[in-house]
């Protein structure tokens, strides 16, 4: 495959998990007022174990891909319409701004400090050890997620 080609499927493969992601945000907000938002979230952790899992277990060919990509919308709709909501779930009303500053703020270092950590994983060891990590950190979330008591504090 060539380089022009390659690169026709990236953009089309970001095209399709924007997709999945933008059509799926709605649906997991839906799914988060019937169901409790700590197991939603869990799943969503879950689906982004599978999409790590998926990079490291499976052949990687376009097909593969496209499957890695729609996983990647569905987990990212979920966390980001997710944990908001069960934050807000967590703390009272006159507590949310803190709250969200909060999570903003340790989502924020959290994606510094997963670049350089996964980053240097990836330059070290090679692909596998960057998900593998990547994979053992969404199913800890996941787990600890479901164990978090979302009775309003």
């Amino acid at each position: 495959m060539g380089a022009t080609r390659a690169a026709s499927i990236a953009v089309g493969l970001y095209v399709l998990h924007n997709l999945f992601y933008a059509g799926f945000a709605f649906i997991a907000g839906w799914l988060a007022d019937r169901f409790r938002k700590n197991l939603m979230l869990a799943v969503g952790y879950a689906l982004a174990a599978v999409m790590a899992l998926s990079i490291i277990l499976l052949p990687l060919t376009v097909w593969t891909l496209v499957g890695i990509f729609i996983l990647g919308g569905v987990y990212v709709a979920i966390e980001e319409t997710l944990e908001d909501s069960f934050c807000a779930e967590l703390v009272s009303e006159e507590h949310h701004g803190m709250a969200f500053g909060t999570l903003a703020t340790v989502n924020g270092v959290g994606d510094f400090l997963s670049s350089i950590i996964v980053g240097g994983l990836w330059t070290a060891f090679g692909t596998n050890v960057a998900f593998c990590y990547s994979a053992f950190l969404f199913i800890a979330g996941a787990l600890l997620v479901v164990q978090c008591d979302h009775q309003r504090a």
